[in-house]
């Protein structure tokens, strides 16, 4: 009797550890997704403008996954590595455990997964949905097409309910002086975005883009100001990826080539395991780096892949008679200066990758070589060592190698002139929740890459030695650390540093943790110092002082109701520098997130309060935008803030989205200047898009 009652005794404390295990893990499942998406990409944004196209590309990229999640039990690794997030030692514990306990039943085993902690948990709920274990749809047949192809055709319309002076007619004697004053086009901005989908195989999309200003079937434009369109293939054969119209192409650490997202102080803690990288479309409305032409990846073994591209394609540029002084990136053709820069200048461009991967080495080879139908030729002092010439090459070996919790990655290159550049790290991950980095580059005053772009202070590889190290921990899934050191040196001049061998320091501490599974926090803290040009007119003094600037972030996010969420963020900003004294800036935003359990409608409301005492103490927030468009304004002075947005699926077809912004300011009378200014100290946005699936 005394062993029949221990073994019943045993086996009912058994079963209520297992019910006890299993509330554990849904009421933490339930926690974990009161992250979004959105908002794992407003934590890793930072206040660099010179980002923000980089971040678009990520952010477009993030909109697509999340509305085509991955099934966890049939996920490869190749998507798995599409994940920014996921370090390879991750992705190795997640397939260990889907190869010996699938089927997964629920999100929730993610927490049974050996490193993944409570951010990685959260974010991958938003990117895989748990599935039968169907084989995917992968024949390319007109009726799979047909059947299981998706279309999407999304229109937007922006209305300023305002006009910038640049709308108006001048005087005949303003005219006479300044003949580019005048804006070509109407106020409005629209744009049309297709793409169709099938399976991750096929993709093909076509954008047309006009901005506020430009003209529309005049001047010269047929109909749109700009036009982009794509076919891309994955996955036929030996053909990895191939594309023909507008790409994007990444390799290595960006050294050589990388037009797509660049990693920033903060993300690159995230993301410096990604491999995703090779060939993309570009479906953005971005009218800068990218490429037209034609692209293909294709597998030589199993381990072996090349990768060859050409592009053609026109651009603008300033020009001074024969030569270009500078490029124009900003895709603005709205007055007739602007116009007269469209499409002036013509680059041709070919290359190739050879790369080999194995279970935990990964070698890179890239070389490019550029031609351009005019003589780049800069003229500012500072651009001295810039690419200058007709013809440009560039090549290097990037190197990846990953052992358990080790990885050592970086790329050195060298262009045609001899200039280096070269970028190494190492991350070692001590346990699931404890993370170290450290790299170091150095980018020659002289190297040539014009579609360079990688890890770094300046906006260019070149002319930069700088060493970084930063932390990522998560004791317990408490809190979350995240903590960087980065200090840099320019050997050469820069904008606004006359003088060779400025220095500069940045350092980031952020903590984000959950007070219960309704309310999260953050904290951050910034600070930089950076040298740059002062003058001392009183006693004819010149030369370089540090720049110093203190950011702090604060920010609560509480799920009040099923269908209420707040958030709630106090900024503040403070610079010292030698002419200007001490200056501060801070804003305090607050907004209601409203989504109602199986309603076809959801909405957004906010607005925020700032004052600073100069453009150097802006403030920035990120802010709901439009489908495919990531906003991240800044706002300075003395004024107000305030939005709504609404999203509402009249069918299952059609989805309409509406957006209302409201900026007001209390200490002027007219908001810009030049072309740009608008009378009055206030003005009223309406941003309009309808999206139609099939």
């Amino acid at each position: 009797m005394r062993e029949s009652a221990f073994i019943l005794c045993n086996t009912l404390l058994k079963r209520l550890f297992i019910v006890c295990l299993l509330l554990f893990i849904t009421s933490s499942d339930i926690k974990a997704q009161a992250i979004s998406w959105e908002e794992f990409i407003e934590r890793i944004t930072t206040d660099e403008e010179s980002e923000y196209a980089s971040w678009e590309y990520l952010y477009e990229e993030l909109v697509y996954r999340h509305e085509h999640p991955y099934n966890l039990n049939t996920v490869t690794q190749e998507e798995l590595q599409t994940l920014p997030f996921l370090s390879p030692l991750q992705i190795e514990n997640i397939l260990a455990y889907l190869y010996s306990y699938s089927p997964v039943e629920s999100i929730s085993e993610l927490q049974l997964i050996e490193g993944l902690d409570y951010d990685t948990r959260a974010l991958m709920s938003l990117f895989v949905y748990v599935g039968k274990e169907e084989e995917k749809t992968s024949s390319i047949k007109l009726k799979n097409l047909l059947k299981y192809g998706e279309n999407e055709l999304v229109a937007r319309a922006d209305i300023p309910f305002y006009y910038r002076k640049g709308y108006y007619v001048y005087p005949e004697e303003i005219l006479e002086k300044y003949p580019n004053r005048r804006y070509l086009g109407d106020r409005y901005y629209h744009s049309l975005r297709y793409q169709y989908n099938y399976a991750d195989r096929i993709s093909i999309g076509f954008t047309a883009e006009k901005d506020a200003g430009e003209p529309f079937f005049a001047n010269g434009n047929k109909g749109y100001d700009f036009y982009s369109y794509y076919l891309l293939l994955r996955d036929i054969g030996i053909i990895k990826t191939a594309v023909i119209g507008n790409y994007r192409l990444s390799f290595g650490q960006g050294l050589v080539m990388n037009t797509n997202f660049s990693l920033g102080k903060q993300s690159i803690l995230s993301s410096i395991y990604s491999m995703n990288k090779g060939i993309k479309k570009h479906s953005s409305t971005s009218e800068s780096n990218y490429f037209r032409g034609l692209a293909a990846s294709v597998s030589l073994s199993k381990n072996l892949f090349f990768t060859g591209f050409y592009s053609f394609r026109e651009q603008d540029a300033t020009l001074d008679g024969m030569f270009i002084t500078s490029f124009k990136t900003d895709g603005y053709h709205r007055t007739p200066l602007e116009m007269s820069k469209k499409n002036n200048i013509n680059n041709h461009l070919i290359g190739s990758n050879l790369s080999y991967t194995n279970n935990h080495l990964r070698l890179e080879c890239t070389a490019v070589y550029n031609v351009f139908n005019r003589v780049l030729k800069p003229k500012l002092a500072y651009k001295k060592y810039d690419p200058s010439g007709d013809k440009f090459f560039s090549a290097g070996i990037s190197y990846r190698y990953d052992w358990h919790r080790l990885s050592v990655i970086g790329e050195t290159a060298m262009s045609g002139n001899g200039g280096v550049a070269t970028l190494n790290s190492a991350a070692y991950r001590f346990s699931s929740s404890f993370r170290l980095l450290a790299l170091h580059r150095y980018y020659a005053r002289d190297y040539q890459g014009i579609y360079a772009s990688s890890f770094g202070e300046g906006s260019e590889v070149r002319n930069e030695h700088g060493f970084y190290i930063g932390v990522e921990a998560s004791p317990y899934d408490l809190f979350k650390l995240t903590a960087y050191f980065d200090c840099f040196r320019f050997p050469y001049l820069r904008y606004r540093a006359s003088f060779p061998n400025s220095r500069g320091v940045e350092g980031l501490i952020q903590l984000t943790g959950n007070l219960n599974r309704k309310c999260s926090w953050l904290f951050k803290y910034k600070y930089k110092s950076k040298g740059q040009d002062f003058t001392l007119e009183e006693e004819e003094g010149k030369g370089i002082a540090p720049f110093e600037k203190h950011t702090l972030k604060a920010q609560i996010k509480h799920q009040a109701l099923s269908w209420l969420g707040l958030k709630t963020t106090a900024d503040y900003v403070m610079t010292s520098f030698i002419t200007t004294g001490n200056e501060q800036g801070y804003q305090l935003s607050q907004s209601f997130i409203i989504k109602p359990e199986s309603a076809r409608w959801q909405c957004e409301t906010g607005g925020s309060y700032f004052r600073t005492d100069s453009y150097d103490t802006r403030v920035y927030a990120y802010e709901r935008g439009m489908m495919y468009s990531f906003y991240f304004p800044s706002y300075y002075g003395h004024g107000v803030h305030a939005y709504l947005w609404a999203e509402y699926d009249i069918n299952k077809l059609l989805t309409f989205l509406v957006k209302y912004a409201y900026t007001g300011y209390f200490d002027r009378e007219s908001i810009g200047t030049g072309t740009q200014e608008i009378e009055g100290s206030n003005k009223h946005d309406l941003y309009l898009q309808l999206r139609v699936r099939f």
